[in-house]
């Protein structure tokens, strides 16, 4: 990978810099990005309008390859071992769900893993992946949502968090563009053993919106 200017040293929870990108291209391709453009084709010749472009799990198969985190999901909770994944299209907010009894423990965990956000375009032309880590998360969004927990608790507790907000305070990890990396720009696509690779430039800290 190209090296890219060091940022300010983060208080907690910078951003992953190990990105296997060939693993996780190669899952985009064969599961994600092929398949949805050979079904625009066959779609476009019928007169179809197609569906979703992908499902949560897909995203989330996507992310465990990228960051090396194979995950420990059993029944509810973060969705890797140390990363909670979302996904919205073209600009949408990314939603949060607190399940009846296992809620609150799962509110009070997001604040202390990282969170990877995806933004997808035009099919999956377009994909932008950014972090945030949940402790630049809790002031602005997570400490309020657990006081304002409702009680009598509800079957789920719905939350989101803005795409604006997001672009600004968090770090662009990837772009991709017609199913290649633009960005970071990459020499090589599986850094050399115990080479250290360098984490994008971005803000040390988050601003609130």
């Amino acid at each position: 990978m190209k090296d890219i200017p060091q940022p300010k040293a983060y208080k907690t929870g910078g951003p992953p810099t190990n990105l296997d990108f060939e693993k996780a291209l190669m899952f985009f391709h064969a599961y994600m990005y092929g398949p949805v453009q050979g079904k625009l084709r066959l779609y476009s010749a019928r007169g179809v309008r197609p569906g979703g472009v992908a499902m949560s799990s897909d995203w989330e198969v996507f992310a465990s390859m990228l960051v090396r985190d194979l995950g420990t999901k059993l029944g509810s909770g973060i969705d890797l071992s140390g990363y909670e994944v979302k996904s919205a299209e073209d600009g949408g907010s990314y939603e949060y769900q607190y399940h009846k009894n296992t809620g609150k423990d799962k509110l009070r965990k997001d604040m202390e893993v990282g969170h990877l956000f995806f933004d997808h375009r035009n099919n999956l032309k377009n994909v932008d992946l950014r972090y945030a880590h949940g402790s630049w998360l809790k002031e602005q969004f997570f400490e309020s949502w657990l006081k304002q927990y409702p009680e009598p608790y509800p079957q789920r507790y719905r939350k989101s968090i803005s795409f604006g907000w997001i672009k600004q305070n968090g770090v662009l990890l990837m772009t991709l563009k017609d199913g290649e990396v633009i960005f970071p720009s990459i020499v090589e696509q599986v850094a050399e053993p115990g080479s250290k690779e360098k984490p994008p430039a971005s803000k040390p800290s988050p601003k609130s919106k």
